[in-house]
């Protein structure tokens, strides 16, 4: 009998990753655990005999260490994980547990990978960053550099109009968006790391960047934060550059600088700009004519609509420069959240089948076979149409140096 703790099982994410994870045969019982008992009885409910809620403070070290004790892996979809990831990391492998999480802070993938000797030395085999991004994004990157003899720069992204949750359309959605918004501030703020001239280094987010995808038409998109850029240079030794991007209209990329700049100048803390996205009424005027504008030039000028997920790689094949982009053609229900939720679950099948390649910290990328993984992934992603339509859209473009 296969059983799993879903941590943080009660929030919008978790309930997709438990929707995932109780229809997978492999998987005989889901123990939800929610620091809110009534929120994982209520998760629980839509799976009887499947599901068992549990009420659980990750950070009560002895409750969680006994919850972890006679499962088979841990899902862990409780954050913000530069809280809870190294914590419930380091329990997991304590009790020589099976790890997976959606860990999508870049400070505390660091601190997470730093504890890949740790985790080996117990036999533990621990995913991090297994949601849609990172996670798919990354091994999309793979796809697309495994195109290439050789890969120097690689971008990865998400666009976040095509999971209807936008900045502009938070407010519409605020269960489970408080943390999420909150997280997205974070890394377009301060400085962050970036891997430039093949190292890493501090950079400013929310650079404009001028994406030019073979199969996809030109379009600016905006770099933040993220662990993408900086876990893919393990598996792609060459690389030289690369970033990760998000997919604004100009309404939204308008609030987004605005906060940005509220927030480098000290006049806004996080918290304060996470709440007027929340609560657009409360916007500065000044704030609302950014926005109003934005959505004007977007009403004027409609921008080019762009994949959920995608990943573009450049270097050379056959002594050619060339340039691939690849982008899933269809997502699993459930917006962002099921786009999170449905790829831990599939890592998560591969892991108690004995699937996963190493023991250790890894990101998805150095320890998934994409091709498994997107033929399983394919089974829980909704049909786009009656036919055999591939997941993954691929298209080349060979350039030379001066329309590079």
């Amino acid at each position: 009998m296969s059983r799993v703790l879903l941590l943080g099982g009660g929030g919008a994410v978790g309930r997709q990753a438990l929707a995932s994870t109780a229809a997978c045969s492999a998987i005989d019982e889901v123990i939800v655990a929610d620091r809110i008992e009534a929120a994982a009885e209520r998760a629980a409910s839509a799976f009887p005999g499947h599901a068992k809620p549990i009420a659980l403070d990750v950070f009560d070290d002895a409750a969680l260490r006994k919850a972890m004790q006679g499962v088979d892996a841990v899902l862990n979809c409780a954050g913000p994980y530069f809280r809870t990831g190294v914590h419930c990391l380091q329990a997991a492998i304590a009790e020589k547990r099976p790890y997976l999480d959606l860990c999508d802070d870049w400070e505390t993938t660091h601190e997470m990978l730093r504890l890949d000797g740790e985790a080996r030395a117990a036999g533990v085999s621990a995913v991090i960053g297994m949601g849609s991004s990172p996670g798919v994004t990354n091994l999309l990157a793979r796809v697309a550099a495994a195109e290439l003899d050789s890969c120097v720069k690689l971008v990865t992204g998400w666009n976040l109009d095509a999971g209807r949750e936008t900045f502009i359309e938070a407010e519409q959605h605020r269960a489970g968006t408080h943390a999420r918004v909150d997280h997205w501030l974070h890394q377009l703020s301060g400085e962050v790391e970036i891997w430039r001239n093949g190292r890493r280094e501090r950079a400013r987010p929310f650079a404009a960047i001028r994406l030019e995808p073979p199969g996809l038409k030109p379009r600016t998109v905006y770099t933040l934060g993220h662990p993408e850029p900086l876990t893919l240079p393990r598996m792609i030794p060459a690389l030289e550059w690369a970033a990760h991007v998000m997919v604004l209209s100009h309404a939204e990329a308008a609030l987004a600088r605005g906060l940005v700049e509220r927030i480098a100048a000290g006049s806004l803390s996080v918290d304060q700009a996470t709440a007027l996205v929340l609560r657009p009424g409360r916007r500065p005027l000044a704030l609302k004519a950014r926005v109003a504008m934005g959505t004007l030039r977007d009403t004027i000028n409609p921008l080019p609509k762009y994949p959920a997920l995608f990943a573009v790689a450049e270097g050379r094949r056959h002594e050619q420069r060339r340039r691939v982009s690849a982008w899933l053609t269809r997502m699993p229900v459930g917006g962002l959240n099921g786009a999170a939720g449905v790829p831990l679950a599939v890592a998560l099948k591969l892991a108690v089948t004995r699937r996963l390649g190493r023991a250790g910290v890894s990101p998805p990328e150095d320890i998934l076979d994409p091709h498994i993984f997107f033929e399983e992934f394919a089974t829980r992603a909704a049909p786009k149409s009656e036919g055999t339509t591939p997941l993954i859209h691929i298209e080349t473009l060979d350039v030379t140096d001066e329309n590079g």
